[in-house]
């Protein structure tokens, strides 16, 4: 029972990562809710499965699943986002100067 409630909150999760890549106005935002939702959802799943099937070779393999997403999905965001803005570029959530 509780570890389907864990499975449809990651599932949830996920549904949310999936809304903001639709919905966010800029690559920034997208990315960032993608990272951070998409994050949670598979912490959760893990969770959901590690209470389960109750085994060590389940936790262990939880630990690894959470600690590579947890690793790579920072590094991917970043890679994205340095690629995205070059170095002599204003960003393009700073406000704009309004000229008189």
């Amino acid at each position: 029972m509780i570890s389907e409630l864990f499975l449809l909150l990651g599932s949830l999760s996920f549904f949310i990562a999936s809304l903001g890549l639709f919905r966010m106005p800029d690559s920034f935002c997208r990315i960032h809710a993608a990272t951070k939702a998409s994050s949670l959802g598979v912490t959760l799943c893990a969770i959901a499965a590690v209470l389960e099937f109750r085994t060590a070779t389940s936790v262990g393999v939880a630990i690894a699943i959470v600690f590579l997403v947890f690793l790579t999905a920072p590094l991917a965001c970043h890679a994205i986002t340095r690629r995205l803005v070059p170095e002599k570029t204003r960003m393009p959530f700073t406000p704009e100067k309004s000229e008189k």
